[in-house]
């Protein structure tokens, strides 16, 4: 890092500041500043992906995602077996999803 620094200030409402540091102690970092420091030098090198996809409000029971899992594991042996469903049109896609 160069020895010269410059201030960078950024006005922010305080309720907006505040979550910002609430999120960033819970991450590990001392400030937010040191937060924004990672964040920035992050970029640079290319390496941060941003989403603007907010985060999910449901969330998979972990029943379901074990029962998930397992079918995903199966997939192979059912492709292999013919056992997996296929479809030449979504018509029949969504009808075989209405029968179930």
């Amino acid at each position: 890092m160069s020895k010269a620094t410059v201030k960078l200030q950024i006005p922010l409402d305080k309720t907006l500041r505040d979550q910002v540091e609430k999120h960033a102690r819970k991450m590990g970092f001392s400030s937010v500043q040191d937060f924004t420091r990672v964040m920035y030098s992050t970029v640079i090198r290319e390496n941060l992906r941003l989403s603007l996809t907010p985060e999910p409000e449901e969330y998979l029971s972990p029943q379901a995602e074990a029962r998930y899992k397992r079918q995903l594991a199966d997939l192979p042996r059912q492709l292999k077996t013919g056992e997996a469903k296929s479809f030449d049109n979504v018509e029949d896609f969504l009808a075989d999803l209405k029968s179930l």
